[in-house]
Formats: C-alpha cells, structure tokens, sequence
C-alpha cells in the first residue's frame, strides 16, 4: 500500500528551493520573460475579481463608517437646531424692542404737540365688555399720576386715568359709554361733546343745530380751566353725519384713531400748559366724563 511521506523538512527545503529559483529567474530574465508573462496572466485573471470585491465591499466599509457618525451628526443637528431657535427668538425679541422704540417715539411726539409733560407706561390688562372700556398701565402714583390725568398714544388720545394704586392705574377708554370729552372740529371750530359707544366707536355732538360738520373733518379735543384733556389732541376723523332731528341737532359718527383692542405703549399727562380761553365759557362735559 502506498504510503505518503510526512517528512516536513524536506517540504520546506523544496519550497526555499522553488522562492530562489523564482526571484533568481525574475531578476535575471529580460523584459517579456516567463515570469512577466505568467505576472500578468495571473493579473488579467485575478484583476476584474479584486476591483469586482472593492466594489462590493467599498459600500459596506462606508456603511461601517457612516453608522459609525451617526451619533455624532445627530447631536450636530440638535445642537443646530437649537441654535436657529436661538437665533430666532432674539430676532422677535429684537423686532418687539424696535416696535415699542417706535411707538415710544411716536407719543413723544404727540405729547410734544400739546406742550404735555408725560409718563410712558405700558398697558398690562385690558377689558373690553357693555359693562367697561378699560386698561389697566404698569404705572401709578409712584410715578405721580393720579386719578383724571388724560392717557394719550402715537394716535391721540386714548382716556382718562380713574383710578391708580403705587404700581398700576386703571384707564377708562374714550369708547367707553360713561366717557364724554370736550371737543371741536379742526375745520370751523364747531364744538361740542364727544361720546364713547363701545365697538362702534365714536360720537360726536354739535353744541348748536345746524353747525358746519362734514365728512373726513378731523375732531380735536377741546381745553378748558379745569379741563381734564389738553387741547388740540386728535380724537378721530368724522366718518358719517346724521340727519338732521326735529329740535335736536345732528348726530355725528367719528372714527377713533387710537384702536382700542390694540393698545400697548401710552402716556400719561401729568402737566399741560394752560388752555386757550374757550368761546361761551367752555364746554360742560359733566355728563359721564369731563
């Protein structure tokens, strides 16, 4: 029976042999020899195989490593995100802040019309209902104002103070039902009373029948000794003239300018200069207001 030699020093001594005559033969041959020929055989066999394997197992080491980045993306997307958050909370911020810098500028402007020395505050509450037409402003006597004080904004005039605490004031607004003030037609001169009604804004009264009144006629209010309001703020324009009643006079629809469902930045007049001495004796504006 045959058997196979299991001598291993002879294996290996073969093998050194087989290395030496090959790098002998590849460093002694000329270019185009057998082992060059046979170098590139074995690479137009196996060289589709290699790039056929790089090309199957490129995606997967990429695959490897994405997962690998995973983690870290998604806390650079967190951290992204929080910052576009950031960045446009500050920009609403910043947009507020330059919104109240204009309306700010813009009472001034007002108060600097009538003469009127004035604390800015800022409305905090508001009720708008059949009962009463109020806000309530973050400013009270610490800041010395005290009740029937007039409350204008960048519009005109938005009420009167009715009562106030160290901290807090509470306005009741020109639209108000109980509200009455003491007004005139820029145009002509026509005086007379100006009443709140609610949502639908504004009234005014001629004092005498017949009084010039027109449409678009821009109604100021009208000072007086003892007066709450300064003169010459603007109330509102005329947008609708009545008809004439029998033994009354006309009934007159004005528009307000200040809005009052959109009120944020007012102030309050505590000194105005003294008011022009009124035709007739002025104006009583007794009934619900002054």
């Amino acid at each position: 029976m045959y058997q196979r030699s299991h001598n291993p020093r002879a294996v290996v001594v073969v093998l050194v042999l087989a290395a030496v005559v090959v790098i002998t033969v590849d460093f002694r041959q000329s270019p185009g020899g057998p082992v060059e020929r046979l170098q590139e055989v074995t690479g137009a066999v196996f060289g589709p195989v290699q790039r056929g394997l790089a090309t199957v197992l490129r995606p997967v080491g990429n695959a490897v490593g994405a997962v690998g980045e995973l983690g870290g993306l998604r806390s650079e997307n967190r951290r992204l995100q929080a910052e576009v958050q950031r960045l446009r909370g500050a920009e609403r911020a910043n947009q507020e802040l330059a919104g109240q810098n204009q309306q700010l500028r813009a009472t001034l402007r007002m108060a600097a019309r009538c003469g009127c020395k004035t604390v800015g505050a800022t409305v905090v509450a508001s009720s708008g209902s059949n009962f009463q037409w109020s806000v309530t402003i973050d400013a009270g006597t610490r800041q010395g104002i005290s009740r029937d004080m007039a409350v204008i904004n960048a519009d005109g005039l938005v009420g009167r103070v009715v009562a106030a605490n160290p901290d807090y004031a509470t306005v009741l607004l020109v639209v108000d039902p109980t509200s009455g003030v003491a007004a005139h037609v820029s145009r002509g001169g026509t005086a007379g009373l100006v009443r709140g009604r609610g949502s639908d804004g504004l009234s005014f009264e001629p004092l005498h029948a017949g009084a010039p009144v027109g449409l678009g006629d821009l109604i100021l209010t009208q000072g007086y000794a003892g007066g709450v309001f300064p003169n010459g703020l603007p109330i509102g324009l005329v947008e609708e003239v009545g008809p004439p009643r029998a033994g009354l006079v006309r009934t007159v629809t004005v528009r307000p300018f200040a809005d009052a469902s959109a009120l944020d930045q007012v102030a309050v007049v505590v000194a105005s200069p003294p008011p022009p001495p009124a035709p007739g004796g002025g104006v009583r504006t007794d009934l619900g207001g002054r």
